[in-house]
């Protein structure tokens, strides 16, 4: 097959591809920055009153 001949069925995928992969970036992103953070300390003071 000519590569020229799929160029018009690609173009129209192209913003859908993109906009699917920025899609997962962003989703990965936030799980690993969940995932770094871990649980949140309790301060000294909730630790006093328990």
């Amino acid at each position: 097959m000519n590569p020229t001949s799929q160029a018009p069925a690609i173009n129209p995928l192209r913003p859908v591809v993109v906009t699917v992969v920025a899609a997962k970036l962003a989703v990965a992103a936030l799980l690993i920055t969940t995932v770094n953070l871990g649980p949140i300390q309790p301060t000294m003071e909730i630790a006093q009153l328990r």
